[in-house]
């Protein structure tokens, strides 16, 4: 039995949305665990259950011309050969998942992470393929099409200046493979917190919170990248003192724009969730 890897990105200062890139297979406290793309642990059933009962519209193949065929190809070449060699039964689910609209949504299906494809034609990284069933809060299926930093426009404080952007973007589609991780607090331990899910518990009727982490990988392709998300969830009750004070350091000092942004509590909130 495996459980699913740990990790604590949360910082006892004010939270900034920056690219935060690290190089991918560093380790960070998970051996092995921290150099394979695809995680593969307990909770996978209830993540592939999690997956298949979002709405079909959670995956989206955008642009039928052939740098995005391209790059659609060089992705689903990419996933097949890393799964053959990381985790060769989930591969299997996938060859067998004969109701998957095409391989990048039956590969989506069998894994724990979300998937995007990225194409590289215009400088700036158009998604072309999208399987997010387990969104933060945010609407990935309006963004078939978009650029990355269209994707990342309404994040407060994510690289406004183009140049920056550009910079930005570059080293997160074009370099690496590159991991960052990007925290949250829920009151829930719903995987999927899309709008229109009905599954996010509001502050107001918490009794109990999680802490919600996205480890997210880039990987660069030909005239390509492929953009992994695996969510994992720690109840907070399962943190340790110090991690819980962190966490209270950072709703403390978090600015109230990212604050509203990411439906975060107030630290008191926090402390009488926790029963502090």
């Amino acid at each position: 039995m495996t459980a699913p890897a740990r990790y604590f990105p949360v910082e006892p200062a004010p939270l900034r949305m920056q690219a935060g890139l690290i190089r991918f297979g560093t380790e960070l406290g998970n051996g092995a665990r921290d150099r394979l793309f695809f995680q593969v642990d307990d909770e996978r059933p209830r993540y592939l259950a999690a997956k298949r009962a979002t709405s079909p519209s959670r995956h989206v193949i955008a642009g039928g011309d052939d740098l995005a065929n391209r790059a659609r190809q060089s992705a689903i070449t990419w996933m097949r050969e890393t799964l053959a060699r990381e985790a060769p039964d989930a591969l299997r689910d996938a060859d067998a998942d004969h109701d998957a609209r095409d391989p990048i949504e039956a590969i989506a299906r069998a894994v724990q992470e979300d998937v995007a494809v990225l194409e590289h034609g215009g400088g700036e990284g158009r998604a072309v393929a999208l399987d997010v069933r387990f969104p933060s809060g945010w609407r990935p299926e309006l963004l078939a099409g978009a650029s990355f930093t269209r994707i990342h426009a309404p994040v407060p404080g994510f690289a406004k200046d183009d140049r920056v952007s550009r910079s930005m973007v570059s080293s997160m589609i074009g370099r690496g493979p590159y991991v960052r991780f990007v925290w949250t607090l829920s009151a829930d331990d719903a995987l999927d917190h899309h709008p229109d899910s009905g599954l996010r518990r509001d502050w107001e009727h918490a009794v109990r919170a999680w802490l919600r982490v996205e480890r997210q990988i880039t990987v660069p392709l030909d005239g390509a990248s492929v953009f992994l998300i695996r969510t994992y969830l720690y109840d907070v009750a399962t943190l340790d003192d110090a991690q819980r004070e962190v966490v209270r350091e950072a709703l403390r000092v978090m600015p109230d724009e990212l604050r509203e942004y990411k439906k975060l509590p107030t630290r008191d909130t926090f402390d009488r969730v926790i029963g502090r």
